[in-house]
């Protein structure tokens, strides 16, 4: 059996079309199409129900699944077992994001090349989730990645996520605003604000949206950007007060203040950051990896709250 079909399959019965399939896995739909069709022509039965809305599981592809998760994760477990024995991984490909790029990944591989100074190193650029389906097609070895209050994704079959530390998301006001002198606020005190945020989609924006909700209103979003320097320039102009997670914080704290949200969603406004690797056995670099990270985020958040 063809694992990249195999693959295809998977990942269409879990998005629920194959156009989303084909956008996870870098491929066209009419190929996602054609792997599953060769698939059920080898199997001599129909896997997924075409419809005008998509795809939907038969009862053979029912089956199928539920041991092809078991079945890609042993091959993947299998090629990690292989490689370590002929002494082979001896390179990690990583993904990250901005926040974490800047605070925590660079030194906690700087302590993995200290560590094993023949050790070949790779950073890729993925904005959350993305960096996922690449991590389950084996692209990358591992992946730093955040889950948002109120973002909904499910990590693909073959990888798995724990959870490194909880980033805080706070309240950033110019420095002359009138709640500059307070450490907090009730998230119910800025309904009449103008906020900063990023575009419906962006996971700042969606978390602000529930939280706000859960107050009783809808913020107020004039002003749209995905990039926290700017987000304190505008802050800092008084154009509108933003949600900021303290690792994005900016080193120059001129003319901005900082308070804890409190909300009636949960006990602790914060994002979590979170360590993506293949479901299996993981190799000694990736443990030594998790380690550093949550080491160089432990220490991040103290420098960042002290300062």
């Amino acid at each position: 059996m063809d694992l990249l079909r195999l693959r295809s399959f998977v990942e269409s019965a879990r998005l629920g079309s194959f156009a989303a399939a084909a956008e996870a896995l870098g491929y066209t739909a009419p190929a996602v199409s054609q792997h599953i069709a060769h698939l059920e022509n080898e199997l001599q039965c129909e896997l997924l129900v075409r419809g005008a809305r998509g795809v939907r599981l038969t009862t053979p592809g029912t089956v199928l699944l539920e041991r092809a998760d078991r079945l890609l994760a042993e091959t993947q477990m299998t090629v990690l077992a292989v490689r370590e024995s002929a002494g082979q991984l001896r390179s990690l490909r990583v993904g990250t994001f901005p926040s974490a790029a800047h605070h925590l990944v660079p030194g906690a591989l700087g302590r993995l090349r200290a560590a094993h100074p023949d050790l070949e190193l790779a950073l890729m650029h993925y904005e959350p989730p993305d960096g996922l389906t690449q991590l389950a097609a084996g692209e990358v070895d591992a992946v730093v990645t955040h889950r948002y209050p109120g973002v909904s994704w499910s990590a693909p079959t073959g990888v798995r996520t724990a959870t490194l530390i909880a980033d805080p998301l706070l309240l950033m006001v110019a420095a002359d605003h009138p709640l500059a002198g307070r450490t907090r606020v009730d998230i119910g005190k800025l309904r009449d604000e103008t906020f900063i945020s990023g575009t419906t989609a962006d996971p700042n924006r969606i978390a602000l949206a529930a939280a706000s909700a859960g107050a009783g209103f809808a913020p107020h979003v004039a002003f749209e950007t995905a990039d926290y320097a700017a987000t304190a320039s505008l802050v800092r102009s008084g154009f509108g007060i933003a949600v900021v997670p303290r690792l994005a914080w900016p080193s120059d704290v001129s003319g901005i203040a900082q308070l804890s949200l409190h909300t009636t969603v949960r006990r602790v406004f914060a994002r979590r950051l979170l360590l993506a690797v293949r479901t299996g056995r993981a190799s000694a670099l990736i443990s030594e990896l998790a380690r550093n990270l949550t080491e160089a985020a432990q220490t991040s958040m103290r420098l960042s709250s002290s300062s």
